[in-house]
């Protein structure tokens, strides 16, 4: 086992320095117009923003061999309240809940409810899982406590009934024109249906009595309307270090038509005392797509490294799909994707897209799984008027493995949301 205990990494101190200049920039840059302070005590919370999410979820995935199907109805979602900001310090608080039931004897469907003894019994679950001072001045946003986090690879990964939130240190910097800086410590984390904060080295490791946190740094440049890039590095200290890049084009050819490509690259490779065992791999590939009068055609590939892509916190993958996400060892994947908004035919609101992709990976060695393939069937509706920010959703995806390997077998996926956000 490597140990590299009394080195700071190189990627360590690079994220440090990033956090460090973050903030003397901070300081030097002059002073912005203030907003109007709150005239009381009382004001700061009856001046304040109140936001929530109501969602009702009802998940399905049926199997055709001999693993449990799974159904789950629930309910729940998220309120979260911050105060007025006064001389640019506020404070928030958030609280989440989720309760329901598994249906007609099935497994509970992983994420929706917290897992009993056993994974037939499903759990209510309730938390604070925001708690927070913010200071917003100088183009900068600095945030201490439990918040919730949206980088490329630390994220809400809002795909649940309630999203995943982190606590620590966060700053963001924006006093370069179309330039953002990213810096955080994060200490802990708090998965979908989770009651009690974990550090988030075990969010990896899946060891609970580990107790390590993250450094993450980032840089974010939109360089012209057309192209924007962004760098970042993530150490999980005693575990692993994450490198990714990205870089973006967008083109508008006349009114009706436009151009778009992405190019990503991942790295992960494992630091300090390699608690999650050795790490060496890689993650490459991008998308390019047309859009034209209301539909829009994506087309994708990525190739993977020689170890699976450690990503329990949601991520930026090249190729993610209702059911499966690109990330293990030595997978091959590509996908196409056509979308289409009825807005033009006077349905305003109303959206649809068919996804499919085909993930292989090797037929021996030590990294042999089922290839597969998957077709995603998405269809969306955001009500209007007095329902402004209703939604209707509705997925089904089919996913057919190579039975000829261990583990292959088809099943079906279907989700129905129903969404209230205010």
């Amino acid at each position: 086992m490597k140990n590299r205990k009394g080195k700071i990494p190189p990627m360590k101190v690079a994220a440090i320095l990033l956090i460090s200049s973050v903030s003397s920039t901070t300081m030097a840059t002059a002073t912005t117009e203030q907003e109007p302070q709150p005239d009381s005590l009382a004001s700061v919370f009856t001046q304040g923003k109140l936001n929530g999410n109501i969602r009702s979820l009802l998940f399905s995935r049926t199997f055709d061999g001999t693993t449990e199907d799974r159904t789950t109805l629930t309910i729940g979602g998220n309120l979260r309240f911050e105060t007025a900001p006064l001389y640019g310090v506020s404070a928030g608080v958030g609280f989440k809940t989720g309760v329901g039931d598994n249906l007609d004897d099935h497994e509970v469907y992983r994420g929706l409810l917290a897992l009993g003894e056993t994974p037939f019994d499903a759990e209510n679950y309730a938390a604070l899982d925001e708690y927070y001072l913010r200071y917003n001045n100088w183009d900068t946003d600095l945030i201490l406590g439990a918040q919730q986090i949206e980088t490329p690879w630390l994220r809400a990964h809002d795909i649940r009934l309630t999203p995943k939130k982190y606590r620590g240190f966060a700053v963001v910097n924006n006093s370069i024109e179309k330039v953002a800086f990213h810096g955080y410590y994060i200490e802990k984390w708090l998965n979908w249906t989770s009651e009690d904060w974990e550090s988030i080295t075990s969010g990896i490791t899946g060891n609970l009595d580990e107790n390590e946190g993250a450094l993450a740094g980032g840089v974010v440049w939109q360089l012209s309307d057309m192209f924007k890039i962004q760098g970042w590095d993530y150490y999980f200290n005693e575990v692993l270090n994450t490198f990714y890049m990205q870089a973006g084009y967008d083109q508008e050819m006349g009114s009706d038509y436009s151009l778009f490509a992405s190019l990503k690259y991942f790295n992960q490779t494992d630091v300090g005392d390699a608690l999650d065992g050795s790490i060496d791999t890689f993650s490459a590939g991008g998308n390019i797509g047309l859009a034209a009068y209301g539909a829009k055609f994506i087309a994708y590939y990525g190739s993977n490294g020689d170890d699976k892509l450690r990503v329990p916190f949601g991520g930026d993958w090249i190729v993610s799909m209702q059911v499966n996400n690109h990330e293990r060892a030595e997978e091959d994947v590509w996908a196409v994707q056509l979308k289409y908004n009825f807005e033009r035919l006077g349905a305003k609101g109303l959206s649809a897209d068919v996804f499919y992709g085909s993930f292989n990976t090797p037929d021996s060695g030590e990294n042999i799984s089922p290839d597969f393939d998957e077709i995603d069937f998405n269809l969306q509706y955001k009500l209007g008027g007095w329902f402004e920010g209703c939604s209707v959703r509705l997925r089904y995806a089919f996913i057919d493995q190579d039975e000829d390997v261990a583990g292959g077998e088809d099943y079906s996926d279907g989700r129905i949301y129903l969404q209230y956000k205010f």
